[in-house]
């Protein structure tokens, strides 16, 4: 059996994830672990039996030069990370979501992975979650009917809607959107995980056949309750019927015929989860770590290839376009930069107060 080495850099949550799918693969052993505080690294290494905790990520590639690395710390360090990865001979690289901070950024790592035939993914790992996957099977049984709309629901589009979006995109079958219109309000100073954000926003995504996707975004007390129904998940509208997908289950509402409820297998009982996590990430992200493990030794093409993430970059980065330029926005995305920020320090909006979060 061939194996290989993994090292995780950022030990928070998400890194904690991340090292607990390489546990799970017998193909994998960890090696390493770099956070720039380093007692965290050194907290997830004992527990993990990881052998070197490091306080700085390019000494680890330097001296580990692992198979596999995981990059999950903020957007804002991502690219540092990956392109260090990339100079250490890393032959695969699992990113966090969101991609990068800029469409430009996305794809200038997209670019220089494929130049070296370094395999990248982002971890958008919901394509693997139960609910979502049955959802689409019976979307795609005809259950409701030929697709109509896709409405999404998300507390803000850079981070979280990374996920909306891709999901979206994978309702489509990764079908190529045509355009974007979008609107954001940028009143407020907010920001997730450090990252600037909108304060809320309307995302129209088109695609040549016809079928629209509208997705919302914002969060108290900013904005108002997005969706009684689902305020955070998604709802596909069809000739004959809807489905309803969140974290919990996904719902098939049929005109005329009896539905069905799918719930899922993962505790939904938050005061149970490890470290606060969804267990559903977890088994996720598990899922995603085999299968690009699957793709390196057989030279296949991983579920969550790097074309994904850019393609629902591709969607967030045109809403800050469209809610610049006051227009739609035709795709392939021709601007590089992040109009919601370049818009601020141009003086488009002038947003007041402040809000830090992780949603």
């Amino acid at each position: 059996m061939q194996t290989y080495t993994a090292a995780v850099v950022a030990a928070g949550g998400q890194g904690r994830v991340h090292a607990s799918a390489y546990r799970a693969d017998e193909r994998v052993r960890t090696v390493g672990v770099a956070d720039i505080d380093l007692r965290v690294a050194q907290g997830l290494a004992a527990e993990f039996g990881i052998p070197a905790a490091y306080a700085d990520a390019v000494t680890m590639l330097d001296e580990l030069r692992p198979d596999i690395l995981s990059v999950c710390t903020p957007p804002q360090h991502r690219r540092a990370v990956v392109e260090a990865a990339i100079e250490a001979g890393v032959r695969a690289i699992h990113c966090e979501k969101p991609f990068a901070l800029s469409y430009g950024d996305a794809i200038a790592m997209a670019e220089r992975a494929t130049e070296a035939g370094v395999q990248l993914t982002v971890n958008l790992q919901r394509r693997f979650e139960p609910v979502h996957r049955f959802a689409r099977g019976q979307l795609d049984e005809g259950l409701i009917g030929e697709l109509v709309t896709i409405e999404g629901y998300c507390p803000n589009l850079f981070d979280w809607g990374s996920h909306i979006v891709d999901l979206a995109l994978f309702y489509r079958h990764d079908a190529p959107a045509d355009s974007v219109l979008g609107q954001a309000d940028v009143s407020t100073n907010r920001f997730v995980y450090g990252v600037f954000v909108e304060t809320s926003s309307v995302t129209q995504i088109a695609w040549e056949d016809g079928v629209r996707a509208t997705i919302s975004t914002g969060r108290e007390p900013a904005t108002p309750v997005l969706n009684r129904e689902n305020n955070l998940g998604l709802i596909l509208q069809g000739t004959r019927g809807r489905i309803v997908v969140n974290g919990q289950e996904a719902v098939v509402q049929r005109f005329g015929a009896d539905g069905m409820r799918f719930p899922t297998p993962f505790e939904t009982d938050a005061t149970t989860w490890d470290h606060g996590i969804d267990p559903a990430i977890f088994a996720c992200t598990e899922a995603a770590v085999a299968d690009l493990v699957d793709a390196l030794q057989r030279g296949t093409e991983p579920v969550l290839d790097v074309r994904h993430a850019l393609a629902g970059a591709e969607i967030i980065f045109a809403t800050y376009e469209s809610a610049r330029s006051r227009g739609r926005v035709s795709l392939p995305l021709g601007v590089y930069d992040n109009a919601l920020t370049t818009g601020v320090a141009d003086g488009l909006w002038s947003p007041v107060g402040e809000l830090r979060s992780t949603w």
